[in-house]
């Protein structure tokens, strides 16, 4: 399953930031507290209190009518962040989402680093279990049979839900039935060998901010260096009793 994401049907209302704070019991605040336009003068990143934002972007089409631009996980086929992950927090599940066990993370955060689109977000205020941070494609809701809280709660239908393949069909078919709308590309398609959030866009996806990235999955290198390097833990042990060795010797060196 998947999202087609028509960044030229968002009106920048928010209200899938509220949505999503409040399903994953983050605090919300007020709904007209989301009509604060000021949030726009600087570029945001999903972090660890907001799992999803919305940016603007100015349309140079028309002056009025800038875009605006839903940023969340990507929710990759191949994620980056799942082959990092040597204890296997991470996990790709069957119905597209990615997501993560706090039970197993041991708080290395390779995962933030594996990202290509520099999403999971670590709690570092916290001193005691902090969390890795990001949108889980609101698993535990559509396992019950429900929408993502984000989708169902666009007034403007910006944000469709649906099985993959048939938001391709449905984003190409847009994009024919009106090609001085859109830039002839489905962002999300290929990127990464293809994402569960797919987008639409009226200009260049560079100039939304939008990273350029080739169409072979990320995990074709981190998985084989992390995982030969980290394999059952063998490697960071010797090391540290080599070092443990050379303090060691050191300690005795100094006495004589």
């Amino acid at each position: 399953m998947g999202v087609l994401v028509d960044t030229t049907a968002c009106i920048g209302c928010r209200h899938c930031e509220s949505a999503c704070k409040t399903a994953h019991d983050l605090p919300a605040g007020p709904l007209e507290s989301y009509e604060d336009g000021s949030v726009f003068d600087a570029m945001r990143r999903p972090d660890e209190n907001a799992l999803t934002v919305v940016n603007r972007y100015d349309n140079p089409k028309n002056a009025n009518a800038p875009y605006t631009v839903k940023v969340q996980c990507m929710h990759c086929d191949h994620p980056a962040c799942v082959s990092v992950c040597i204890v296997g927090a991470f996990s790709k599940m069957d119905d597209g989402s990615v997501v993560w066990d706090n039970d197993k993370c041991i708080g290395c955060r390779y995962c933030m680093i594996a990202c290509p689109f520099q999403v999971p977000a670590f709690e570092y205020r916290k001193a005691l279990q902090p969390k890795v941070m990001k949108c889980d494609f609101c698993h535990e809701r559509r396992v019950e049979g429900g929408l993502p809280a984000c989708v169902e709660s666009c007034p403007a239908e910006a944000l469709t839900y649906g099985p993959r393949a048939e938001l391709l069909r449905v984003a190409k078919a847009r994009v024919d039935r009106s090609p001085e709308r859109y830039v002839r590309r489905v962002y999300g398609e290929f990127e990464v060998g293809g994402t569960s959030w797919m987008y639409l866009a009226g200009r260049d996806f560079k100039d939304l901010q939008f990273p350029e990235l080739g169409r072979s999955p990320a995990p074709g290198i981190s998985e084989s260096i992390q995982h030969g390097i980290f394999a059952y833990f063998v490697p960071p042990v010797a090391l540290y009793g080599l070092l443990g060795m050379l303090m060691w010797n050191s300690k005795d060196d100094g006495k004589e």
